[in-house]
């Protein structure tokens, strides 16, 4: 199993920290401007410099979070984000899940978050077209319909297209309301809310340029010191191919918290039709208001036909509440065509994590070939 892969026992050895609140801000802050100085993020927080390096390092020694990167979705030349969803057989025996899963995990290159339980399936990958995305599917479905895996038929499936979809991770305001945080949202994310045709953005890598890439998605904790022995590229170079990678936005960082640390218990997932008589502006407001009122998400995408998020909660009792809301707000507005699909887990139940690992997309997407990575 890929070390990129959370598994079960893993999961349940994480015991949940009691952060003091300088250490929620601090958490806050490296999560909202993950490449910002030490002394740029005391500015933003009205902390001590001094203060924000030893939390930082206190934090990142006690596991709190995981720094990694993520591909700029202008440069993912797939043409499809592809998600699926299934209740999982009840009855299908644990071993043949737990072949089967493994299977997925190792196998399916486009992948880059998936969440197993014994009775829920979710993963989010990137297709490069329809044609691919059929014989994907027929393949997928072969094989775990041969062991009886679906509880009832065959997955769901929501593609977007990505030339027209919003997908982003979003820890940082969902920290700032678990935490109940008195910082503003600045104007820096508020793009994601419009729906317009992604521009997509090609670049040509060199060899070099190429290992960088790699070794920043597989190994982001690596300092250039390392990647210049990893790689066999002397210091100098290796800091100006970063500095390019990061600036083009070629690769961006994201921290992911560790979601149990943070003493949470449930994770989520929902998927809805948005109401074609709706304009995209008031399907818009509706995407606003979950992030204002209810950012309990890690994951989202959207574009103005479907919606589909990944949620945390603290406990049932949070849970409940959020939904209750939500759904007033839902039968006030008519947003919404059918029933939302939602699906619930304690965290403790998940098997295999796979969170956000675009590893193996990279080489895909940026023609990376095996001979390109040896010294």
């Amino acid at each position: 199993m890929s070390s990129e892969i959370i598994t079960a026992n893993q999961i349940k050895r994480i015991k949940p920290d009691k952060l003091s609140y300088n250490e929620k801000l601090v958490l806050y802050a490296i999560t909202r401007w993950p490449l910002k100085t030490d002394q740029e993020l005391s500015e933003k927080i009205d902390l001590k410099r001094s203060t924000v390096t030893s939390i930082k390092k206190r934090l990142k020694d006690n596991k709190v979070y995981r720094f990694k990167y993520r591909i700029g979705s202008e440069y993912i030349n797939e043409d499809i984000i592809k998600n699926t969803f299934f209740q999982i057989n009840p009855n299908i025996d644990k071993e043949t899940l737990k072949k089967l899963a493994r299977r997925v995990l190792e196998r399916y290159n486009n992948s880059v978050f998936t969440i197993i339980t014994d009775s829920v399936y979710v993963g989010i990958n990137f297709v490069k077209d329809f044609a691919k995305l059929k014989t994907g599917e027929y393949d997928f479905e072969k094989k775990w319909k041969k062991h009886g895996i679906f509880a009832e038929g065959y997955p769901k499936y929501v593609n977007f297209a990505l030339k027209h979809a919003n997908i982003y991770f979003d820890y940082a305001n969902l920290i700032r309301h678990i935490f109940r945080l008195d910082i503003q949202e600045d104007n820096e994310g508020l793009d994601r809310y419009s729906i317009k045709d992604r521009i997509p953005k090609t670049v040509n890598l060199n060899v070099n340029e190429k290992k960088i890439v790699f070794n920043l998605c597989k190994y982001p904790d690596k300092d250039n010191k390392a990647l210049s022995e990893m790689t066999g590229i002397n210091l100098q170079t290796v800091r100006k191919i970063k500095r390019k990678i990061l600036d083009k936005g070629i690769l961006k960082p994201v921290i992911i918290p560790v979601l149990k640390k943070l003493d949470n218990e449930l994770i989520t997932y929902k998927s809805f039709r948005f109401n074609q008589a709706k304009s995209i502006e008031e399907r818009i407001d509706f995407v606003k208001y979950l992030d204002l009122k209810h950012p309990h998400h890690i994951l989202r995408i959207y574009d103005e036909n479907e919606y589909i998020s990944l949620c945390v909660y603290k406990d049932y009792s949070t849970y409940y509440k959020n939904i209750q809301a939500i759904e007033e707000y839902i039968a006030k507005t008519n947003i919404m065509t059918n029933k939302t699909e939602t699906a619930v887990a304690p965290i403790n139940d998940i098997k295999y994590l796979k969170n956000v690992v675009f590893s193996r997309l990279c080489k895909k997407v940026f023609d990376i070939k095996d001979k390109d990575l040896k010294l």
